[in-house]
């Protein structure tokens, strides 16, 4: 298991390298220069002020030795201060990736608990009335973008009927409140995983139709199992492993979506400050948040791997 890991761990590291030489260049590239943000309405700063300045934040380099300098300094998880916040990047992401994982994961839950069941009984009532609902929910579900179904759930239950809160992680002066925090979440995690509701249902109604012309499906009633047993100990157990191989995949689509979601309900994670720092075209926090992010995403993939290895014991680590 342990080399298992370090194999997956090691053939990331390219894709992860790539990554950080890209944001890197575009994040320096782009045509707007972060002096002007920082000295804000400071009009009277001279030519000779500015120059130090840029000298003083490493700007006045070639990039290759910005890059080199910087990278020295993120393998020890220094990126620097924060233009805006004037505080370590690297506090800064790590007090926003939390929150960003309640979302994350509280979506993956879900997904799962409401997509899977859905998937089964669809099969299991296939050319019902049942099956032909799951499957218009799933079309319009896949359909649907996530910030115009958030924005949605914001007019409406938030705004139009006062059911749930619109934004922030608590209630003012209710921040030690899991209840409330709770309450808070079911807006941006509904929202987060339609995408994977919708999505579930639609391969696992194929896999479970097929599963259930298989011979050992057979043998298993022809032994006088009940129905729930061999739906449940049979079918489904094999029917995961399509659904394993889309976490990867879900998860990208969580952290990236997260960017979306937590503007749309103010949400403080690392996508929101992901998005603002890239706005104030503040460097250090960009790339800070974009290698947390793909750390995450790496993360998500070999444990992808090994739940796909738990699922399928024809799988071995080799």
């Amino acid at each position: 298991m342990g080399r298992f890991v370090l194999r997956r761990l090691l053939q990331a590291v390219p894709t992860v390298f790539g990554i950080l030489v890209l944001t890197f260049i575009l994040t320096r590239l782009s045509p707007s220069d972060p002096l002007d943000f920082l000295i804000g309405g400071v009009s009277d700063m001279t030519p000779e002020q500015r120059e130090a300045l840029r000298e003083t934040l490493g700007l006045n380099q070639p990039l290759p030795l910005q890059f080199v300098d910087w990278l020295g300094h993120a393998i020890r998880l220094d990126f620097g201060k924060s233009y805006f916040y004037q505080r370590p990047a690297a506090q800064l992401i790590f007090e926003r990736i939390p929150n960003s994982l309640q979302l994350s994961l509280a979506a993956l839950v879900l997904s799962l608990v409401v997509g899977v069941p859905l998937g089964v009984l669809a099969a299991l009532k296939r050319g019902g009335k049942v099956d032909h609902a799951i499957r218009l929910f799933s079309v319009l579900g896949h359909a649907i973008p996530a910030f115009w179904f958030g924005l949605l759930v914001v007019l409406i239950a938030g705004v139009q009927f006062r059911v749930l809160p619109i934004g922030s992680m608590n209630t003012l002066g209710r921040e030690g409140d899991l209840i409330d925090r709770l309450w808070h979440l079911v807006g941006p995690v509904l929202t987060l995983a339609l995408a994977g509701i919708a999505n579930y249902p639609r391969y696992l109604r194929t896999e479970v139709l097929e599963i259930l012309g298989q011979d050992y499906v057979r043998t298993a009633r022809s032994k006088g199992l009940r129905e729930p047993m061999v739906i449940v100990g049979h079918v489904v157990k094999n029917a995961l492993l399509p659904i394993v191989t889309l976490l990867g995949g879900l998860l990208t689509l969580f952290i990236s979506g997260a960017v979306v979601i937590e503007q749309v309900f103010t949400w403080p994670g690392l996508g929101r400050l992901l998005f603002e720092a890239t706005l104030q075209k503040d460097y250090p926090v960009v790339q800070a948040s974009v290698l947390a992010a793909s750390g995450l995403l790496v993360l998500s993939y070999i444990l992808r791997d090994i739940a796909y290895a738990w699922v399928d014991p024809r799988i071995r680590f080799r």
